[in-house]
């Protein structure tokens, strides 16, 4: 069997983008060494094998073999990064006066102006 591109595909024609379909069961297709190498929610030429969504193997491939301690640590790692995503986010809103600064409880208007005051000071220097 041709091993495919994609790693695996949760959507349905005619479903709401992220909605889950309720079965319980996935559809995965196997290399040649029978390794998953997609995941479906239907039927599929390439995926004739059906197995539990609590499957180890189905979670091995979802989670690319990860032990729950390193998910944990990768969700920490990506923390910062979120953080600077939804600092931009915040900023982009105020700046286009979508919100304004004083509609954040005054605890999270200091937090913000004292992150924006030490960035201006880090870009001066």
């Amino acid at each position: 069997m041709q091993a495919l591109a994609a790693t695996y595909v949760w959507g349905l024609p005619g479903r709401k983008r992220g909605e889950r379909v309720s079965s319980g069961t996935r559809y995965v297709a196997r290399n040649a060494e029978g390794e998953i190498v997609a995941i479906f929610d239907r039927p599929h030429a390439a995926a004739p094998e059906q197995l539990k969504e609590q499957d180890p193997e189905m979670i091995a491939f979802v989670t690319g073999g990860a032990s729950d301690d390193t998910l944990r640590q990768n969700l920490l790692d990506s923390d910062a990064d979120l953080l600077r995503i939804l600092e931009d986010l915040i900023n982009v809103l105020v700046d286009n006066n979508v919100i304004l600064l004083t509609d954040f409880p005054e605890a999270v208007q200091r937090k913000l102006m004292n992150r924006q005051k030490v960035r201006d000071k880090l870009r001066g220097s």
